[in-house]
């Protein structure tokens, strides 16, 4: 079906139920809205017209989810419908499927929720733009900084050490570009439960050897789950090579984000 024609008949509907926003995951085109619209970049979805229309809807519903947890981390859409269009088909999707599949109040025992947004937020960031033309990948572990620190050691010179909390809060936007700079280091971030951030270029003392992870995910992977196994942590890494942020607390992974989708709108 011509795209464009999907795309009248996704304003139309979205119009007609009050939807907060239309997500497009078809060829942008000049079509005049009175909702906002989205669109996703470089998603190639191809392999649909293979399937059937349950397959097709099954694979749209996952796309959209991996869109609408994006949605919610970067534009703060946190409840509400949304009007997905796809080349094969249209959805009406509920935003607090997002906020659920990204539940921080199951963290909260550990770090302040608005403290794990702000590390999430900053790493889907990092994941997508990567440094200087190229991806990187880095973690970020969040809990009792001393506890940390007694499970780690400085690989260099703590590049945050004597400064200003108020230039190490990791809530304050702009601190990030030089959070980015220093992602840049091996080792990981250390983030106390207020979102100070307490050290950078640091390794993990951790015995990893116990973790069960799946196959393929290297060393920071393996470390960050194994130091939230031992003491109350939660740590966010994210992928050189995939660009997928990751969650762990008690030794295993809660959370994978793709980055790969690109919205823009």
């Amino acid at each position: 079906m011509n795209d464009e024609l999907l795309m009248h008949a996704g304003i139309g509907i979205a119009e007609e139920i009050g939807a907060k926003a239309i997500v497009s995951f078809t060829h942008p085109c000049t079509c005049q809205s009175k909702v906002p619209l989205i669109w996703v970049q470089d998603l190639k979805l191809d392999i649909l017209k293979d399937l059937t229309m349950y397959e097709i809807v099954s694979v749209c519903d996952h796309h959209m989810l991996d869109a609408a947890v994006q949605i919610y981390l970067t534009r703060e859409f946190k409840e509400g419908t949304v009007v997905a269009v796809f080349q094969y088909a249209i959805l009406i999707f509920d935003l607090e499927k997002a906020r659920n599949f990204v539940d921080l109040r199951s963290y909260e025992d550990i770090v302040e929720k608005d403290v794990m947004y702000a590390v999430l937020k900053l790493a889907m960031e990092i994941a997508i733009e990567g440094r200087e033309g190229r991806k990187i990948g880095t973690a970020f572990i969040i809990g009792d900084a001393r506890e940390i620190a007694a499970h780690s050691h400085q690989a260099i010179l703590n590049p945050y050490e004597g400064h200003d909390a108020a230039l190490r809060d990791i809530k304050n936007r702009e601190n990030w570009e030089s959070v980015k700079e220093f992602a840049q280091l091996d080792g990981i971030f250390i983030v106390d439960k207020s979102g100070t951030i307490a050290a950078a270029g640091t390794y993990l003392d951790v015995n990893a050897r116990d973790v069960n992870l799946p196959g393929g995910l290297g060393g920071r992977h393996r470390a960050t789950a194994a130091v939230t196994a031992v003491i109350p942590a939660v740590g966010v890494t994210v992928s050189e090579s995939g660009g997928l942020v990751r969650v762990f607390r008690d030794g295993a992974c809660t959370i994978t984000i793709r980055s790969d989708i690109r919205i823009s709108g």
